[in-house]
């Protein structure tokens, strides 16, 4: 006589509702997995499918914030699939006034998250797609994203 599998049901397609699929498939369950489109094309909570570490207080928050990435980056080398992109983030300014904010800002998160402020050159490497005047960027090694319309696949856990 066979166990009898538990049943999920996870609604939304972005990385959030992926992940919840992904490790629920992973622990035994049998998972339906609805959105509201054929193909995820919607953002997570609007964040845009980023994962953010950088700017997160230390303690638990940036616990589990570099836990979230550390699951992301092992289900996107077991399911390329997926759109794992460990590119980090570039936020960039444009006025002096802004750019002491950023300075202060990476002042007292320098220890916990290692964003730097980066000048326009730098920037420019960093995302060569950036367009029109800034003076310089945060640059946030750490953060990733996941492309949501890449998100859902037919096989997120690459049992066949």
């Amino acid at each position: 006589m066979s166990q009898a599998r538990e049943g999920v049901v996870v609604v939304g397609g972005g990385i959030l509702g992926t992940m919840h699929a992904v490790f629920a498939v992973r622990a035994g369950a049998t998972v339906v997995h609805l959105d509201r489109h054929r193909h995820a094309r919607e953002a997570s909570v609007r964040n845009f499918g980023r994962l953010l570490v950088s700017g997160r207080p230390a303690g638990a928050e940036l616990a589990l914030a570099l836990r979230a990435r550390e699951l992301w980056a092992q289900v996107g080398r077991d399911v390329p699939a997926t759109g794992f992109w460990p590119n980090g983030s570039v936020t960039v300014v444009s006025s002096e006034a802004e750019l002491k904010v950023l300075e202060a800002a990476v002042a007292a998160l320098r220890r916990r998250a290692g964003p730097v402020v980066a000048r326009c050159r730098e920037v420019r490497r960093l995302n060569p797609g950036l367009r029109g005047e800034f003076l310089a960027g945060l640059h946030c090694s750490r953060d990733a994203a996941v492309e949501s319309s890449h998100a859902t696949c037919s096989d997120p856990c690459g049992s066949g």
